[in-house]
């Protein structure tokens, strides 16, 4: 996937490097490209340190040294960790790297302890602290560490998406292929917090307007729990996922035509599977958290979600199809 020739920045060349992320679940795909940019500059030498059962689930096609996997839910308002017991764990590290969009006194004792020839992160902790330039997308925040490193890097060639078992995406498209010949596909993601939901009733409202307008769709949704939404008229057109492992989800979301979805994991993963898709957002800001590679529109209403219409919704859902 990588384009073009890496050249080293001078005094890059380390020999044990280490990057640290900790974020919320779906906030890993926003981080992938500058993962794979540091494993490129430092092929077979990259340790990472993340939250337990990441690597296995976002990470697991970036070539790693080793993982140190340590919990960093927040307490107190405050991302925590034992950062002694983390840096015995870490040992020799002579460059190290933060990824995250936040910072902790856990963080910036780990730096000290690790006492590493250069760190680059966003705390005054940091021997190279980054600018966060306001709205600026997290994807390009991290990716900002990988460039600082090696400013030849391009984060368009380090997005691609995420390497799915092979038979996974046989069994998805097989499946489409028998409970909807022939129909285009609108992926539904709307499970998150509950402030970045959109009303079950909305959502209907505008699953049943969507398909009595396109009869060539099918609308495979997404959520882990099934929202209550029976339209008895278009019932046999709509999909329900009910817990779709993580990978198959993902291939739905590869044979897909259309997103909808509220900030979330899935949304991230549409965007870099480049599937055209519509973002609902209020408390959060699409500016940080929004697509970044796939034609979309985004929706926020500062108010909330249940301010947000469904004839708004639907406007841009069908701007994307012309």
């Amino acid at each position: 996937m990588l384009r073009r020739r890496l050249t080293y920045r001078p005094g890059s060349h380390f020999s044990h490097p280490a990057v640290i992320f900790g974020n919320a679940f779906g906030d890993h795909l926003l981080v992938l490209p500058a993962l794979r940019a540091l494993a490129a500059l430092f092929p077979g030498r990259l340790s990472l340190i993340c939250m337990p059962g990441m690597r296995r689930r976002f990470f697991s096609d970036v070539p790693l040294r080793s993982v140190c996997e340590v919990e960093m839910g927040p307490r107190g308002g405050r991302r925590r960790f034992d950062s002694t017991a983390l840096a015995r764990r870490i040992g020799k590290c002579d460059l190290f790297l933060s990824l995250n969009p936040w910072t902790s006194p856990s963080l910036d004792r780990l730096v000290t302890l690790l006492c590493p020839a250069l760190s680059i992160g966003l705390s005054p902790a940091f021997q190279v602290v980054l600018r966060h330039t306001p709205r600026q997308h997290v994807t390009e925040l991290a990716f900002s560490v990988a460039a600082y490193l090696n400013p030849s890097l391009q984060l368009d060639d380090f997005a691609f998406p995420a390497r799915l078992p092979p038979r996974v995406g046989r069994r998805i498209r097989q499946f489409l292929r028998i409970v909807a010949p022939g129909k285009r596909v609108l992926a539904i993601h709307n499970e998150t917090k509950q402030e970045k939901t959109w009303p079950v009733d909305s959502l209907s409202s505008f699953v049943t307007e969507f398909l009595e307008r396109h009869p060539d769709f099918v609308i495979f949704i997404l959520d882990c729990w099934k929202p209550e939404i029976e339209d008895q008229k278009f019932k046999h057109r709509i999909i329900h996922s009910r817990a779709l492992p993580l990978p198959y989800a993902f291939a739905v979301l590869r044979e897909s035509d259309l997103f909808l979805g509220a900030d979330s994991s899935m949304l991230h993963a549409a965007d870099q599977f480049r599937v055209p898709g519509v973002g609902l957002f209020a408390p959060t800001d699409p500016a940080l958290w929004g697509f970044r590679f796939s034609p979309h529109r985004h929706i926020r209403d500062h108010r909330g979600m249940k301010y947000i219409r469904e004839a708004a919704v639907l406007r841009a859902i069908e701007s994307l199809l012309n």
